[in-house]
This record gives structure tokens, sequence and C-alpha cells, in this order.
């Protein structure tokens, strides 16, 4: 059963870290930069006034040059007529004194009109910054704009590291807003120092902040899910293409700066959604090929492959006639969790086991935790109102979920879900909301804590290689917090049975356990049947029971638990 949410948290109106008021914040944000605009317009007008007064106190000394010059001119034209050169053109007109004895025009601004519509119009002066490129016939070709961008990057953002006190805080992207398209895929960087994003056809870099946005790579056909490498020097993303005919889509990586471009996979594929490992050697994505049968007919297939960026060797993890879209790398490198329809399942690469971690979601990818103890997922986007489902420990073992519910989202677009990203300190989640084209929201939600601790599932693993190491089967793993935090895991070698129980903040045995003499070890003995005898014991805030058939198998078992969760004991 899925969760259900927790109370709504409402996210307007803005709440500001100095505890100020939210209209001021939001105008004093905006308002700024629009009054340094009229400034600048107000000082450009004076210099022109004063430009037109200089030039008229001037005007009779042009006159008097421009005369001098006219002479020098008729001379040299007598002077060539003398050395044989070619004569004027004997229809030509002469010229008269009229313009000579006009007053001389101030000299225009080359930039004014510019200056003035840009004060006007942020489009204007993205154009004058920007240029507007030529798309090109075929392929990708970076976008390089009249304004080169600084090599020095400015500190990382505060709505990405997670130490932002506000529950949203807006983006200027001052650029970018003025493009009808609207703004999709936008991405932090893992350092939190810029953002990725694709407005059209052509896609866009800002700093961390939403300042200094600027276009960098653009096509003729579609660019889509540009991604981040871990160290923040790549970004992966799809391009389509048409390939003999057909549609196709393929894997391209660029740096930031527009070079390095480099086509990884090729052929009539629809390849899309790359993810990039944790080592950044390979990059995931989901594929669909059409497949022809023997008697003509025509099928669809789609995997999840794996690509290595060095040998370009790739890899299927999963196949199937369902579509697959939007895998995401789990940060140790062990997974790849992506989404089938309504489900988030995930499929390990070692042995290309696969599980569900949630159901119910709505799009977008799955979004990891840093430590990868975490996945997010939207479960619900609507126009004011959202949920967002968080699953503890994915992977073999269920974990608990947490149903976030939001309202008072920004949405301009209903049905485009945006991507979740898990802050620096892992205790967010970040989304981009947008009310219009021009007006860009970073959402910075809180995420309850988890039920189990990392603690937790360590001695779970902990107890799990116990079992095995001591030629036993894991049969069952059984997990409870209505009291406590604590789990079982029961092993089964031919007749003999064995269950290791561990709690946290426990002192003492379970209460139907009767206490009995240990002559194998100092550890305490307990009984609860004939057939379960063994031991306890704490370390620290740890508490554990073994139990087994024979008090000399428990003892066994648990020195070597204390000896892996307890080494000092």
């Amino acid at each position: 059963m899925p969760a259900e949410p927790e109370d709504p948290a409402v996210l307007v109106p803005l709440e500001p870290a100095d505890g100020g008021s939210a209209t001021v914040e939001m105008q004093q944000g905006t308002d700024g930069p629009r009054k340094r605009w009229w400034l600048a317009a107000t000082i450009v007008a004076v210099l022109l006034v004063a430009a037109v007064a200089v030039n008229s106190q001037l005007g009779t000394d042009r006159v008097a040059d421009a005369d001098a010059d006219a002479a020098e001119a008729a001379e040299d034209v007598s002077d060539e007529s003398a050395d044989g050169s070619p004569p004027d053109d004997p229809a030509a007109p002469e010229a008269t004194t009229a313009e000579s004895e006009t007053p001389a025009q101030p000299e225009p601004d080359p930039l004014g009109d510019e200056r003035a519509g840009a004060d006007d119009d942020p489009g204007a002066e993205s154009l004058q910054v920007f240029g507007e490129p030529e798309h090109p016939v075929s392929g990708v070709e970076p976008y390089i704009p009249s304004r080169v961008r600084p090599v020095e990057l400015g500190p990382p953002a505060e709505v990405c590291t997670g130490t932002l006190v506000a529950k949203r805080i807006q983006l200027p992207l001052r650029f970018a807003s003025t493009k009808p398209e609207g703004i999709e895929q936008l991405t932090w960087s893992p350092d939190c120092r810029r953002v990725v994003f694709r407005i059209g056809a052509t896609l866009w870099l800002a700093d961390g902040d939403g300042t200094g946005d600027m276009p960098f790579l653009t096509a003729q056909h579609g660019l889509n899910a540009p991604v981040w490498s871990p160290d923040s020097q790549w970004i992966a993303f799809s391009q389509d293409a048409i390939v003999e005919g057909e549609r196709a889509s393929h894997i391209f990586i660029v740096l930031p700066d527009g070079l390095g471009l480099a086509q990884i996979t090729h052929g009539v594929v629809l390849d899309q959604d790359p993810a990039w490992s944790p080592d950044e050697s390979r990059i995931a994505f989901a594929r669909r090929v059409r497949v022809t049968e023997a008697g003509g007919d025509i099928r669809f297939e789609h995997h999840i492959v794996v690509a290595d960026l060095l040998s370009g060797a790739e890899q299927v993890v999963s196949a199937s006639a369902e579509r697959f879209s939007a895998p995401s790398w789990s940060p140790d490198g062990g997974a790849i969790a992506y989404r089938v329809g309504g489900d988030l399942r995930a499929v390990r690469l070692d042995d290309l086991s696969h599980s569900t971690l949630l159901v119910g979601v709505v799009g977008g990818r799955g979004s990891w935790s840093r430590d990868g103890s975490r996945v997010a997922a939207w479960r619900d986007w609507r126009r004011g109102r959202a949920e967002i489902a968080v699953l503890d420990r994915p992977g073999l073992y269920p974990g608990d979920q947490h149903v976030i519910a939001l309202e008072g989202l920004e949405q301009a677009s209903p049905s485009v879900v945006p991507r979740l990203q898990w802050s620096a300190d892992g205790e967010r989640l970040l989304f981009l909301g947008s009310d219009t084209p021009a007006s860009h929201w970073a959402y910075s939600i809180v995420v309850p804590r988890p039920a189990r601790s990392v603690e937790y599932w360590a001695m779970l693993d902990v107890a799990e290689a116990v079992v095995r190491d001591a030629r036993y089967e894991v049969v069952a793993v059984q997990h409870s917090v209505a009291v406590e935090p604590e789990f079982s895991v029961r092993g089964r070698a031919g007749e003999g049975v064995i269950e290791v129980w561990i709690a946290f903040e426990r002192s003492e045995p379970r209460r139907f356990f009767e206490a009995i003499e240990n002559p194998h070890s100092e550890l305490p003995g307990i009984r609860r049947s004939p057939e379960r005898i063994g031991v306890w014991f704490r370390c620290g805030d740890l508490y554990g029971e073994v139990l087994a058939s024979s008090q000399v198998v428990a003892n066994a078992l648990a020195v070597d638990v204390l000896s892996a969760a307890c080494p000092a004991n």
C-alpha cells in the first residue's frame, strides 16, 4: 500500500531567511535591476544632449573643414587627369555648396537605439549580447556568443547546498526569461555552482543562483535531457536526428563551454535520458529499437543500455516490450533505477536482478540521495498541488516510504514534471517551478528524516553476512519500527534454523525469554523453548539476541556479530 501523504507543506507565501516581508524581498529582487537600467538610460540621454550642444558650437569649423576638403579633392582630380587617369563621368552632377551651407548634424550614438531598446526590453539586449544563431543543417554546433563567459565561477548556490532557510527563492535567469518557449529540465551541477537547462532547441547555462545565464549549444533538431557528470565538468544530452529516413536520437557529451563535443551512440535508434555512472566511465540511457520479424511484422523493443566511454562497448541490462525511460545511477554504481509506466524499478548490475522501488509515479527520473540511502520521485503533479514519494534504503529491502504533499506551487505547465534533485546535505529536495515563462522559482523542500538510521542498515548487512558465513541460507528478513527500530534475520541449513535479532535503544531481553546459565561463554543465556536457545548481548546502543537449536552455535554466531559490530568489545 502506498504511504499516505503527511500534512501538506504550503509553499506560499515565501519565507525569507531574515524573517522580513516576502513582498519586499521579491520587489527588491526584481526592481533593483530595472532601476539600474533606467539610471543607465538617463545617463545616455544626458550625454546625447551634451553632444548636440557641442556639435552645434563646432558647426562653423566643420563647414570650413568641409570646404577645404572639397578644394583638395578637386586638386586631386585635376592631377589625376593630367597624369592620364580616366576622367570623371561627364553625366555626374556637379557638386554644389548647398550641403556645406547646411549646419552639421550631431553624429548618432551607434549603440543608442540598442541601448534604449535594451532598457525597455531585456529581449533586445539578449539579441545584442548573444546574437541569433543559425541552426546547423544537421548535428549539433556550439552557440558562440559575443560575450565570453568568465572562467571564474561564483560560489555554490545556497538553494543547492541546503543552507537556504526559505522554502523557495526566485531565480533571475534574466535573458532566458525573454524566450517564449519556457525553461525546462533545469539541473544544478553537483558542486552547486552552475545550472543547465533547455529552451526550445538550445541548451543554456547559468550560475547556481540563476545569474549570468547564456546559451551554449544549439541544433536544428531537439536537444534533450542535459545532465551533469559527477565532477561537474561535462554535460551529457540526447539529440533528435533523421537517419536513413527514420526518426532517431543519439547521446552526446560536451564541455560547458561548448567544446569537446562527442557523439556516443549512432544508428537508427532512439537513445534518450542519459545518466552518468559515479566514476564517469559509463553512461546509461533508455533505447527503443525497431525489430522486423521474419514475416515482415514490425515491433519495438525497449532497453536500458550502459555504454563504456573508452571502449564504446554497450551492455543491455534490461529489455522488455514495455517502455523504459529516465534511468538514474545509484551513487555506489551498483544499481540503476528506471521508470516503466507508473513504476520506478531498479536493476542490480552484479546479477541483473530487478525490483520495484516505488509505484504510482507520474514522470521524471528517480532521484537518489548522495549517500544512496534514499530515492525520491513525483507521485502527483497537478496545478497548484503535487506529491513527492521518498523511499528509504532502496534495494533488496522495502524500507519505509514517506509522501510529501505540496500546495501553492507555481506550475506554468502542469503536464511537464520538473526534475527532482537532492541538496548537497541530503536533507532537502530541489526543483524548478514557473508560473510564467518569465518567472522562475527554485523550491527547496525539507525531507522527513528516515525511520531507520544508516547504522540500522549497516548492522543489517553485518547480521546477514554472519549468517551466510556460517553456511546458512538467509530465508527471511523482518523489520519493525512500531516500538523501536529492530530487525531479525533468519537462516536455515538442513534441519538447523538460526535467528539474529537486533534492536536499538534496548537494554534487556524480551519478556517472553527465560534466563538460563551459559557454560560456554560469558554471554548471558536465554531460552524461549527447547528448540530455541541462545544468548544476548549489548554494545553501546545496540542490543542483540542470537537463537539456535544449540547454545554452542548461538555463542559462535554472537561472537562473530560482536566482532564485526563492536570490535573494541
